[in-house]
């Protein structure tokens, strides 16, 4: 059987790299005594699937593994206290869901393969502030907005705003305002209700300090990074004769992470 683990990345641990993460939770798997299964062959190792990496030095509270068990049959919530015994101060786990069984003579989807979306709360940088949610608000109403994409095989020209499917402006007392929604992401009762904000426990916060929300592509052929939206948001405000925004300016955290069901973005844990 398969199971997915949610997990929160926070505090010093945001700079943990990515193939530490995985050695990580190998390790932890191993002491919880859980049932992993392991491959076949010379150099056995557990079946353990992550998902889409995290950026260094950023936050999450939607970060995903699968991994295969040997038992029948498993306590999600046993499985989850279990693994929370093993976690030290910045990881922590906040759900395990049970994986269906996949038909037969079809393809094994892991969460990595699912991946479609992704939702960000960003914070601006000291100095920035007000020109940065201007920057926002103009993004919003745009139609597009095209950056240059450092990419493996090269460089690119690419439509950041065609990838961001929502902005919301958060206030200083938490309160969510939509400012633009195409419906693709399945999350227009959550915006009502602070857009899963209450979900984002570990994103660190300045008190009176306004944040933005933002739903994008994050799936392989168009996947619209924290880092991009950012570079996007400079050029608006270059566009508009404001001052010059910093290379860095915003404080990103990763809320979750979507896949694709029925034409709309949900969570990769209702998959």
């Amino acid at each position: 059987m398969n199971i997915r683990v949610c997990f929160s990345k926070f505090d010093r641990l945001r700079f943990l790299g990515h193939l530490d993460v995985m050695r990580f939770f190998q390790r932890a798997i191993a002491r919880s005594g859980l049932p992993i299964a392991y491959s076949n062959g010379f150099h056995p190792h557990m079946i353990l699937s992550f998902a889409q990496p995290l950026a260094l030095s950023m936050t999450s509270d939607g970060e995903y593994f699968d991994c295969e068990l040997t038992a029948d049959s498993v306590d999600p919530a046993d499985v989850r206290e279990r693994l929370q015994k093993e976690m030290c101060d910045g990881f922590f786990i906040n759900s395990v869901t049970v994986l269906p069984e996949r038909e037969p003579n079809t393809k094994k989807q892991t969460g990595m393969s699912q991946i479609a979306g992704a939702m960000y709360l960003c914070e601006p940088l000291s100095g920035c502030e007000e020109i940065l949610m201007q920057s926002v608000r103009a993004l919003a109403k745009s139609k597009s907005c095209t950056v240059l994409k450092q990419a493996k095989n090269g460089e690119r020209m690419v439509d950041v705003r065609s990838g961001i499917h929502a902005i919301g402006l958060v206030d200083e007392s938490g309160e969510v305002t939509c400012l633009s929604d195409d419906g693709v992401f399945s999350v227009p009762s959550e915006i009502n209700s602070g857009w899963g904000l209450d979900h984002s426990v570990h994103a660190s916060h300045k008190d009176g300090q306004a944040r933005f929300l933002f739903a994008v592509d994050a799936g392989s052929e168009n996947n619209i990074s924290a880092e991009l939206v950012a570079s996007a948001l400079r050029r608006v405000a270059e566009e508009s004769g404001e001052e010059p925004l910093p290379e860095r300016c915003v404080s990103s955290h990763r809320m979750e992470l979507y896949g694709m069901k029925e034409e709309h973005m949900v969570s990769l844990a209702s998959l």
